[in-house]
This record gives C-alpha cells, structure tokens and sequence, in this order.
C-alpha cells in the first residue's frame, strides 16, 4: 500500500450553509484519514493522507466516503493539480527564483499555462513530466506525486466538462 495526500472541496448542494454539521457523518463514512475545513460557507474542504494501492483507488474511494456522508454535494476541486510558480517551488523544496530560472532554461519544451496572468498556473503533472524529461528534479519527487498529480488532473478536467454540458 502507497500513501497519498491530497485535497478535495466540495460544494453542499442543498442550500445549508454550515457545514460543521456533517463532521460526524463525515467521521463515520470513512473519512477519518481527512483534516476537515469547514471554513467557507457553502463549501467543505478534506485534506486526506490516504493508504491505497494506487492514486485513482485513494481518490475515488474518498470522493465515494464523502458522498455516502453527504450525498448532495458537488465536487469543486481535487488537488494538487493547478499549481503556480511558488507552488512548484514549495513542492520541490527550492526558491522561487531557482523555478523561474528553470521555466526559462527551456521554454521550447516548458508545458503552457492554462492561465497566463498574475500568477501564471499550470497542472503539475505537465510541469513534473517536464522536469523528468530535461533531467531536473526526478530524484527529489515522490513517485506518488507523479501519479496523484496525473489523477487529480483527470478529475478536474472531467468535472469541468460535465459542468458544460
């Protein structure tokens, strides 16, 4: 079994604004692995530090435990997956200054941002598959990164397709 950590927000669905009132049904369907936010009204954040065989089972298994617990909520976010300079930077234990002089070492190669602004964002699986084909950074990225970040990827992008439909 792999250890993941990630994060998943929610939106409650049926017009209750608090949602400290499901920190219990949340306990009890599995989502006793999370740190629970409740921070936002209307929306309801869970950091997991899940055990799995794979990413896609962690992921999936949990949006299905918080599901079971409030049934009428609507996924927002899975994470990480949208990152900015100072994400990547933290995520690989470095300054900001040392990322942006990596981002123009090789902008031929460098994945697009699906945002460019202030700050520019990209997926980090594009920007970690990049470090590992120019040679940066493999040796200090999790594996388990690697994978989460292609799985919560895939989640936002079809969560954003069904939103258009």
């Amino acid at each position: 079994m792999k250890e993941f950590d990630f994060e998943l927000i929610f939106k409650l669905a049926d017009g209750k604004q608090d949602s400290s009132e499901y920190l219990d049904a949340l306990f009890e369907n599995g989502c006793d692995d999370a740190t629970i936010s409740a921070g936002q009204l209307g929306m309801i954040s869970l950091s997991f530090t899940r055990e799995a065989l794979n990413a896609s089972e962690a992921i999936e298994s949990a949006i299905s435990d918080v599901k079971k617990a409030i049934p009428s909520v609507k996924l927002v976010e899975a994470s990480p997956d949208i990152v900015s300079i100072s994400d990547i930077s933290s995520i690989l234990g470095h300054s900001r200054q040392y990322t942006r002089k990596l981002f123009n070492s090789d902008t031929t190669s460098l994945p697009a941002p699906i945002h460019i602004g202030n700050p520019s964002i990209w997926h980090l699986s594009e920007v970690l598959n990049w470090l590992k084909s120019i040679g940066k950074q493999e040796s200090r990225i999790n594996e388990n990164l690697f994978e989460l970040s292609y799985i919560t990827k895939q989640i936002n992008i079809k969560r954003q397709l069904e939103a258009c439909k």
